[in-house]
């Protein structure tokens, strides 16, 4: 989608629905909740709430490009902005950006998603096209697929259509599970010195076996994070 006044519509939509948004941002990929409060097509920005930690807000002033995820009607909706402008609306300190170029509908949600730790992520390996292997953070999964991301610029060759194979998924005291992985989405974080690369993936060959303990494992990482 690349329309300014659809891009707008489905921005307003987060403002009437209240839904939350994560925004991802940094090398390290730190995340903050936020939500959107007001949209302003005609000046070409909208506004989005200030996240829990003040470090992390000054941090993501300081980012050049910046994630944006969430949900909506069951549909999962991903746009990248630019630096965030610090701002006050109604009283209350929230970030402005310019309204995304592209935005995108990703309709093929049949799980639920989850997100991963932070601080100490989970890890994929997995063999590249090329027969390389490589290391991945994962960011978040479901029981259909995983988000990986990657700072090593190899990575940036990756295309949608690409095959992962021998994908290991080291979830630390939670196990370790096997797949084949099929590339469904590619975001590249173009910075100057740090370039970060974000894969969507559908797992393609997860044993039925295993599909148990990943739905424990959604709904353990599901059950941390509502206590958080």
């Amino acid at each position: 989608m690349s329309y300014p006044k659809e891009i707008a519509n489905v921005l307003r939509r987060f403002v009437r629905q209240m839904e939350f948004l994560n925004v991802t941002f940094g090398r390290h990929g730190e995340r903050i909740v936020t939500r959107i409060p007001a949209v302003d097509e005609r000046a070409g920005t909208f506004l989005y709430d200030y996240g829990a930690s003040e470090a992390e807000n000054l941090r993501l002033q300081e980012s050049e490009e910046n994630l944006f995820s969430g949900m909506q009607s069951g549909v999962h909706i991903q746009f990248v902005c630019g630096r965030a402008q610090p701002h006050m609306h109604e009283g209350l300190p929230a970030f402005k950006s310019q309204l995304p170029k592209n935005l995108y509908r990703i309709q093929r949600r049949e799980h639920f998603r989850v997100e991963t730790p932070i601080a100490n992520p989970y890890i994929c390996t997995a063999t590249l096209p090329d027969k390389r292997r490589i290391s991945f953070d994962i960011v978040d999964l479901s029981l259909t697929g995983i988000r990986l991301r990657s700072t090593d610029a190899s990575t940036g060759e990756l295309a949608i259509g690409m095959t992962l194979s021998d994908a290991t998924f080291d979830y630390r005291d939670l196990g370790v599970m096997q797949s084949e992985l099929r590339i469904t989405f590619v975001h590249n974080s173009q910075t100057f010195n740090d370039p970060i690369y974000h894969f969507g993936c559908r797992f393609l060959t997860l044993p039925k076996a295993k599909e148990a303990s990943l739905q424990r494992l959604v709904t353990f990482l599901e059950l941390s994070r509502n206590r958080r």
